[in-house]
């Protein structure tokens, strides 16, 4: 099993799941990550972790990413739109995300990054990490009927939670090590507050079937602890989101067995 390990091309993965505005967390665990000097070799991302993942792999770091982000409303990224196939368009992300990474492919990238999307017509999951690269994350990111599925060769993608929410499995054979960061957990619920409410509760229900088995997979897990609490579209509360997923990763890091695991990984 050590040989195996040797021969794998990277020491650590970074697995970053998805679940809308709670991925803000992701900036958190990363701040976490860079005050340990730890930095990822590869990373996978599904959704809210694709947006992040980009981010990250075109050499930004957390605070760049909250800076992007603040003092932004939905309508900055998101517009309504009369369609079949879903009621807005992230036109406004495209734009926006492209100016701000500098980067067109994945291959200009400075930490290689795989993205997870599903093939609506095919009904299966499909890892992208060549070619065009802001497509795919806007394909990841796309709810189905929220937000209008992504063209790419022909073919409709939408978010890569419906078969592939903690995307390890892309990544797990590449790696030594890999971190995963859970930051759509569903919890016990007294009351349902709307329709949206519902909406969401729904989806969540429906991909975490499909966590388990890269839960599982991971040799590190980070599970913010209260983000169940903040909706799939809050824009609010960035920093309060951002700090779950730091206090939590700092958390994890700290435990005797976990540090020894990473001291290895840490830059000198």
């Amino acid at each position: 099993m050590e040989n195996n390990q040797q021969k794998r091309p990277y020491k650590l993965g970074l697995a970053l799941s998805g679940g809308g505005a709670r991925g803000f967390a992701h900036l958190g665990v990363y701040k976490a990550m860079q005050e340990l000097g730890i930095k990822p070799d590869i990373i996978s991302g599904t959704s809210a972790g694709a947006i992040a993942g980009l981010i990250f792999a075109s050499g930004h770091s957390a605070e760049d990413g909250l800076k992007f982000f603040q003092d932004r409303k939905l309508l900055d990224f998101a517009r309504p739109l009369v369609s079949k196939t879903g009621i807005m368009t992230m036109t406004g992300m495209e734009k926006r995300l492209s100016e701000f990474i500098h980067v067109e492919t994945f291959e200009e990238l400075q930490i290689p990054l795989v993205v997870t999307a599903t093939n609506m017509n095919l009904g299966i999951p499909t890892h992208f990490s060549t070619g065009k690269v802001v497509p795919c994350v806007l394909a990841s990111c796309s709810i189905p009927i929220v937000f209008v599925p992504v063209t790419i060769n022909h073919h409709q993608y939408s978010d890569g939670g419906v078969f592939m929410n903690l995307p390890v499995r892309p990544i797990r054979e590449l790696c030594e090590t890999v971190i995963g960061v859970h930051i759509d957990p569903l919890e016990p619920c007294n009351h349902i507050k709307s329709m949206v409410h519902l909406a969401e509760r729904s989806f969540h229900m429906g991909i975490l079937s499909n966590m388990n088995i890269d839960t599982r997979l991971c040799d590190i897990v980070i599970v913010p602890k209260h983000i169940s609490r903040y909706s799939m579209f809050d824009l609010n509360n960035i920093e309060k989101i951002v700090d779950e997923g730091y206090r939590q990763a700092k958390i994890v890091f700290s435990r005797p067995k976990i540090m020894k695991k990473l001291n290895s990984l840490i830059i000198q």
